[in-house]
Formats: C-alpha cells, sequence, structure tokens
C-alpha cells in the first residue's frame, strides 16, 4: 500500500511541478495569427516543435500518466483521482510561485487544502481496511 501511496505522491508530482514549466515553454503561441486557421495551426506546430524546453516537461508529464494507469491497478479509482489530482493542484501552485508566478487566491489555497486533507482521510482509511483484513 505504502508504494501506490508514493505512487500517487509521484504522479502528482510528475503533473503539478510540469505545468507550469510547459506554460513557459508554450509562450507565444497565443500570438500566432496568419490569418488563416490552417496556417495558424501550422506555425502552431512548428513553434512548439522546435522548443525542447516545452517537450521535456510535456514528456516528464506523459510519464506521470503512465504511472497514474499503473497506479489505478492497485487502488480504487474514487480514491486515486482526488488524491492525484489535488496533490497535482497544490504541486503547480507552489512550482509556479517557486517560478515566480503569484499564488492562487485564498479560497483556492484552502479549497486545496481542504482536498488534500480529504483525500489524506480517504488514504488513512483504505490503509486501515486492508491492515484489519490481515490480522
Amino acid at each position: 500500500m505504502i508504494n501506490t501511496v508514493l505512487s500517487l505522491l509521484a504522479v502528482g508530482l510528475l503533473w503539478g511541478a510540469t505545468n507550469p514549466f510547459i506554460r513557459l515553454g508554450s509562450a507565444g503561441i497565443d500570438n500566432v495569427d496568419t490569418g488563416s486557421r490552417w496556417l495558424n495551426l501550422w506555425q502552431e506546430l512548428r513553434m512548439i516543435s522546435t522548443r525542447l524546453h516545452y517537450w521535456i516537461p510535456f514528456l516528464l508529464n506523459q510519464l506521470g500518466s503512465v504511472l497514474y494507469v499503473w497506479t489505478l491497478q492497485h487502488i480504487n479509482i474514487t480514491i486515486a483521482v482526488p488524491v492525484a489530482n489535488s496533490l497535482g493542484f497544490a504541486f503547480t501552485a507552489l512550482t509556479g510561485y517557486l517560478l515566480g508566478e503569484k499564488l492562487p487566491g485564498k479560497s483556492v489555497m484552502i479549497g486545496t487544502l481542504l482536498v488534500c486533507f480529504g483525500s489524506s482521510l480517504m488514504l488513512y482509511d483504505k490503509i486501515g481496511i486492508e491492515n484489519k483484513g490481515r490480522t
């Protein structure tokens, strides 16, 4: 069970910590305006395909998704979804702050803490149920 908890923590870290870097790597893509929808798409694809500082965090983010699918084999989805997503949001806010972005508002931070706390209670309950079955 501890491996599953660590896997969910790693998923949250990979998803959350990479989001600000993906945002930085894709900076300027909104400014592409050729007047043609298809030409815009082509220019955007060319722009993104040449940015290594976009692709490295993107691939790490996808690694988090692979780990998440693997983790779903070992834990109920009703626990995995809120835990991974709340951790992902918390890591996104923390990483963004470390990169110079402003923190989300007080209400969002309190909500995130409450979701993380609730997710922790769900994991604690899951671990407690499994430990009772072993004794």
